[in-house]
């Protein structure tokens, strides 16, 4: 039995905090698509302003801040699984499942949980 109550927030790090780091864009044209919203091993959500296609598959490429902006990013495939306005008018936020990926997203998902997790001292 869960000791949260239904509805309650369970991240210790609310979810538009993390869109001000990681940012996607679609690997062939380098165009933004989104902010990451939330992130596991098997997806990810995103905020974006414009309404993405259902069951597209969508070439992804989440840059990675460092020096070498050419080594520094991940590429996966994701297939989009739904869309919906966000609470704010001017976004919408997009689920998918990661189809197509390395151990480097599994690496990234772990480092941002480690990250954005506070630990009792």
């Amino acid at each position: 039995m869960s000791m949260v109550p239904r509805g309650k927030e369970r991240r210790s790090i609310k979810r538009h905090q993390l869109n001000e780091y990681l940012t996607v864009y679609n690997r062939n044209t380098l165009r933004e698509i989104g902010s990451i919203g939330n992130i596991s091993s098997n997806g990810l959500m995103l905020i974006s302003t414009v309404p993405v296609l259902i069951g597209a598959v969508y070439s992804m490429r989440i840059k990675l801040p460092g020096p070498d902006e050419e080594k520094n990013h991940i590429d996966f495939d994701a297939r989009c699984h739904w869309c919906k306005p966000d609470v704010g008018p001017e976004f919408f936020d997009s689920g998918y499942s990661i189809v197509n990926a390395g151990h480097d997203i599994i690496d990234l998902v772990e480092v941002l949980k480690e990250y954005f997790s506070f630990t009792e001292c």
